[in-house]
């Protein structure tokens, strides 16, 4: 079972490594074209930097989720890798709980501020949009895709603690 999980996580990270680097090139691409039609043409687009910030926005939320999914967070292991092979699961397990219940705050909190924030419009793009678009549902939705993967990290080390499966490292997936 963990294993069809893993592969749905995998998936997902693929997805959310395709968004973040099609919004790096966005970012490069949107700055230039400001550059260039500022000092080139003297003439900057209005609505070029605010893109760019919304890109980057986004880009720093689906890389935290991509983030948890490669086990590229920073981890301090001083106490845990002392301990025995299933009290230090036992002790991630605890760990991964803690995350999990905060990021489902987060995905709750951050549906009731869509809700308020999507009243407000983007003040300089194009057309108009709400501005929880660039907000608070990027953090919404990087929440709820890292509680997928906190879900599964702390099923991977509950299967450790009751002896149903061996060792501590997520195998990181093949986005590269």
């Amino acid at each position: 079972m963990l294993k069809h999980y893993r592969r749905l996580l995998d998936r997902i990270g693929w997805v959310e490594q395709g968004l973040g680097l099609g919004l790096i090139v966005l970012i490069v691409v949107a700055i230039t074209v400001q550059v260039f039609s500022r000092y080139v043409l003297g003439r900057p687009i209005a609505w070029v930097e605010e893109s760019a910030t919304y890109a980057f926005i986004w880009m720093v939320f689906v890389g935290a989720s991509l983030g948890l999914k490669l086990d590229r967070h920073i981890v301090i292991e001083t106490f845990g890798r002392f301990l025995p092979m299933r009290m230090a699961a036992a002790l991630r397990a605890a760990v991964f709980l803690l995350i999990l219940l905060t990021l489902i705050v987060l995905v709750f909190q951050g549906t009731k501020v869509m809700g308020v924030e999507g009243r407000s419009k983007t003040i300089s793009l194009p057309i108009e949009l709400p501005r929880s678009w660039f907000y608070s549902m990027p953090l919404t939705l990087s929440a709820a895709s890292m509680v997928l993967t906190a879900v599964y990290l702390l099923l991977k080390d509950l299967a450790v603690v009751v002896g149903w499966h061996q060792g501590r490292t997520m195998a990181a997936p093949e986005v590269t």
